[in-house]
């Protein structure tokens, strides 16, 4: 009985570490799958992004309703804007981005690094614009 579990079990086995070994060998795949990994990273901070934008807005709004610190409110509005320009890039790299699904294996792997490099700087300007976002709504909601 263990003889034809064993005799069972061994195609299955090679079959899973046939297609591991694949996919760590394509290096057109590790390099997409890198690219979608870090756009996925950064999706995940979009919702910090449209929270911090209505936080400082309305923060903002008050301030404008009850104040006449237009210094605070400029810098408000400023975040407000830089959080609108790192939404718009993130939304801008997706609109173009295309999977390259249908080009030689050279041209993939160009276009590959270049997506990379496009997403990093995304994610680059994601994080410090949502860095000095919350830095600025915790200096300003207290007062």
């Amino acid at each position: 009985m263990k003889k034809w579990l064993l005799y069972l079990s061994l195609p299955f086995s090679l079959i899973a570490c046939q297609g591991g070994a694949s996919e760590a060998e394509d290096p057109q795949q590790a390099l997409q799958t890198a690219v979608m990994d870090l756009h996925d990273e950064a999706m995940a901070d979009m919702g910090k992004i449209y929270r911090l934008r209505r936080n400082l807005t309305s923060l903002r709004d008050s301030l404008q309703a009850h104040s006449s610190d237009t210094t605070t409110i400029s810098l408000l509005t400023r975040r407000i804007h830089e959080l609108n320009q790192a939404d718009e890039a993130m939304m801008d790299w997706m609109r173009h981005y295309k999977a390259p699904d249908s080009l030689a294996h050279e041209q993939a792997m160009l276009y590959l690094n270049e997506e990379h490099r496009k997403m990093e700087r995304v994610k680059s300007l994601m994080d410090s614009t949502i860095a000095n976002a919350k830095e600025t709504y915790a200096t300003y909601e207290k007062k």
